[in-house]
């Protein structure tokens, strides 16, 4: 097993628990966040939590799953779905209310004595027949 896939465990348990607590404990004081598909650019861990408690309240069933991992215990490349049903629609995203999706991407995570410093999002959303 790679250091990737050590750290993937720690990943796909952690943010399937859907407890934003558990989550940021995963992050360093000073990380930033990336993620264009919200419109987040270098986000500081109070806009980090914001995204994680949206993302749960705003969705039914979400669930992290993992298509891909490689990197080393400084840089992970993170090939995941995550999947939900919308509790409300999103004009920005084009969801209806009720819609099952999919967001496909990769997250790119880097690493500073454990805990995640960097991260850059690179998502869009994948329609569910």
């Amino acid at each position: 097993m790679t250091a990737a896939h050590g750290v993937i465990a720690i990943l796909e348990s952690t943010f399937n628990s859907l407890d934003v607590d558990n989550i940021l404990a995963l992050y360093a004081d000073d990380a930033k966040l990336t993620a264009h598909l919200f419109g987040l650019v270098n986000v500081d861990k109070a806009d980090i939590r914001a995204l994680y408690a949206d993302l749960f309240a705003s969705n039914d069933g979400v669930e992290f799953v993992t298509r891909c991992i490689s990197g080393s215990p400084d840089l992970v490349v993170w090939e995941c779905d995550v999947r939900c049903r919308a509790r409300r629609e999103s004009a920005a995203l084009g969801i209806a209310m009720g819609e099952a999706v999919v967001l496909r991407g990769v997250s790119l995570l880097s690493w500073r004595g454990g805990l995640i410093v960097e991260q850059k999002d690179y998502f869009h959303v994948v329609r569910v027949r």
